[in-house]
């Protein structure tokens, strides 16, 4: 009877040690590749799809949009829109409506109503691709969307690039 050990063999209803530990390195390598993936922009749509196969879902109380989305007339009609009075449309006033045709869809869509800038009668109206403005003192319409500039003056249609917000001098920079 050498053959029977000398202890009696006793299951363990517990995890072993090297068990909970692999268990715990594989958790940190799925949390340490979903927040790379978030920090770096990767796309890990494939973990998802694993994740949603064995049941695992990500649920949260708020869904945010992100960037721009256009709403449409029935929305902007029920809600009021900055610088509008109830149940307004914002529209461009006839002096930005004139620059519209010469800039195009480049001038994107009002999304408030033509509001004073300041108090000397200068007005300004964001749109869904950047500003337009009005100057009163010099009686000229200009639209840009941050890099881009166009203007009508009392020269006429101009177009100019650049930082400089003023239109260029009739000096022939900007151009038609």
């Amino acid at each position: 009877m050498a053959y029977l050990s000398r202890h009696p063999s006793r299951r363990r209803s517990t995890l072993s040690a090297e068990f909970v530990y692999l268990l715990i390195v594989l958790a940190a390598g799925v949390a340490t590749a979903w927040w790379a993936g978030h920090k770096l922009g990767m796309d890990l749509s494939a973990l998802s799809t694993a994740a949603a196969v064995l049941g695992i879902n990500e649920r949260t109380g708020t869904t945010r949009a992100v960037g721009y989305s256009q709403a449409t007339a029935e929305q902007q009609a029920a809600s009021t829109l900055p610088f509008c009075n109830a149940g307004q449309v914002p529209t461009f006033s006839p002096g930005l409506s004139v620059l519209k045709s010469h800039v195009g869809d480049a001038m994107g869509t009002p999304i408030e109503c033509e509001h004073p800038s300041t108090a000397t009668g200068d007005t300004i109206q964001q749109t869904t691709t950047g500003l337009a403005a009005y100057y009163k003192l010099t009686n000229t319409v200009t639209f840009t969307d941050g890099w881009r500039h166009w203007a009508i003056t009392a020269t006429g249609y101009v177009r100019w690039e650049g930082t400089q917000g003023e239109p260029p001098a009739a000096s022939g920079r900007g151009s038609g």
